[in-house]
């Protein structure tokens, strides 16, 4: 009796203590104002400061129906939630990113529950794989529909087992479904996981088409309530996307090593070492492995490749990865090699990989960035003296009204042809206030430098410059506005 209450004492230690350092590193990443990639912040934060605010721009994606409003949607109450406890202040970003952060760490609890059918070393290792890696920790705290899908996927096969009771299983439907609705195109994992998972189980099938139905329908009615036929922008998507070429015209020709070149970036020296715990460790869930590799081939075989478009697979095989790491520690160190002492020392060392490579350029500036620009952006174009912003063109998104909050007219500017940044000419009478890069010339008088950002790098160093007088907008200017070049570019 001593000993199983000691053991549920270490387990109880080991979960919250992974739990803890868990919350701890996301905290510590967490940045309202970071963004991995465009979307979280104009296909998402800004859509949704649209509903709450009245004022934003509409990207093409939402212009032409490609995207599910369900993300923005979600997002409409912390925000707004933010605005009644702060006005003017910034909880209305805060929150909704921190509600998604929080959604996000389901991943670390359901890895636990995975590992945990195999035995505790598992459930502890893979837990802390989940929980302090550089890349669950960074895509967990963005807002960002693959890191909500991947979010879902992994809380359903927490969920689904062959033993599941059934509200488990249903549970685990609507999870698998809600899976799709966020990303579309993790579908075909989400199907073959839940029927390999299945198998010839009618139980697990009805409870997976019970749980499943009603996220299908209420997917459906948010796309009517939005004046959209029901998936109406999933078959956009494809037309536009895959049928017409717009994403190979946009990112170029398909580069077939990309995945592997961007593996090659993200996990560097560890590279060698990762597969090799992964070929230990896949019998211990073939189906998040087929489901990894299926996500991986369907992704591989479309041209436009970006590495958060493999998370559910890169966060799987992690997972498996540390699964097999526990099976080799097993069989090289027969020695108690499930003490808590061998445990540590295999958690250490995941923890150190992590570490280190957190430390290297890509996993600092690629991943959590403080997105000084538009920092500077809000606070300019918050002063009272300020009547107009014109802000980078070729980084258009780090400048949404989500981020700058304040409905002043914004403006986009390039860095080449007749009116430029350094250049403004007489577009100049439209805004007061100009974001410039530390690599760019200076604009002519009247403007001058009032402050500069403390990055480094050419395009994340800004400085702020302004002029005296007011602003008019008018017809010689009125193109230069965010919307307006927005649509000009098709952006």
């Amino acid at each position: 009796m001593g000993d199983h209450a000691s053991e549920m004492r270490q387990e109880r230690i080991w979960f919250w203590g992974l739990a803890a350092a868990a919350i701890i590193a996301r905290i510590f990443a967490f940045n309202s104002y970071s963004a991995h990639a465009p979307d979280e912040i104009i296909q998402y934060l800004e859509q949704a400061h649209r509903i709450v605010f009245g004022y934003g721009v509409v990207p093409w994606e939402f212009r032409e129906f490609i995207r599910s409003w369900l993300i923005p949607l979600m997002l409409v109450p912390p925000m707004q939630l933010g605005e009644w406890l702060d006005p003017g202040g910034q909880l209305y970003l805060v929150l909704p990113r921190a509600m998604v952060a929080a959604l996000n760490f389901a991943p670390v609890a359901a890895a636990w529950v995975i590992g945990r059918r195999i035995s505790l070393q598992h459930a502890i290792v893979g837990m802390a794989v989940v929980g302090i890696w550089v890349e669950s920790v960074a895509f967990s705290v963005q807002t960002l529909s693959e890191s909500l899908g991947v979010a879902a996927f992994l809380t359903a096969a927490a969920l689904l087992h062959s033993k599941a009771r059934q509200p488990a299983v249903v549970a685990a439907g609507a999870l698998l479904a809600l899976t799709v609705l966020f990303r579309f195109q993790f579908g075909p994992a989400a199907a073959l996981f839940g029927a390999m998972m299945a198998g010839r189980d009618w139980r697990i099938w009805q409870g997976l088409i019970l749980g499943g139905l009603p996220v299908v329908i209420a997917g459906g009615l948010i796309d009517i309530s939005m004046g959209l036929t029901p998936y109406e922008w999933i078959a956009n998507n494809y037309r536009l996307n895959i049928a017409e070429g717009k994403m190979r015209a946009i990112a170029g020709d398909p580069q077939p090593l990309r995945y592997l070149l961007y593996l090659i970036e993200s996990w560097q020296w560890a590279l060698p070492v990762i597969p090799l715990l992964l070929l230990a460790g896949w019998r211990r869930h073939k189906a998040l492995l087929a489901a990894a590799l299926v996500n991986l081939i369907l992704h591989q075989m479309i041209g436009h490749k970006e590495y958060r478009y493999i998370w559910l697979s890169v966060q799987s095989f992690l997972l498996l990865a540390a699964f097999g790491s526990v099976d080799l520690l097993r069989l090289v160190f027969r020695r108690n090699p499930a003490g808590t002492a061998a445990t540590a020392t295999l958690v250490a060392g995941w923890a150190a990989v992590s570490l280190l490579l957190s430390l290297s350029p890509v996993h600092r500036d690629a991943f959590r960035t403080d997105n000084d620009p538009a920092r500077m952006a809000a606070s300019a174009i918050r002063q009272p003296t300020t009547c107009g912003l014109a802000v980078p063109r070729r980084r258009y998104w780090q400048f949404g009204y989500s981020l700058l909050h304040q409905d002043k007219p914004l403006f986009l500017l390039g860095d080449e042809g007749t009116v430029t940044r350094s250049n403004p000419g007489a577009v100049t009478q439209g805004f007061n206030a100009m974001l410039i890069y530390g690599s760019d010339r200076p604009p002519p008088a009247p403007w001058f430098r009032q402050t500069c950002s403390g990055q480094d790098l050419p395009l994340e160093r800004t400085c702020l410059y302004v002029r005296l007088g007011g602003c008019r907008v008018d017809e010689s200017n009125r193109h230069y506005l965010i919307q307006q070049a927005m649509l000009g570019a098709d952006m």
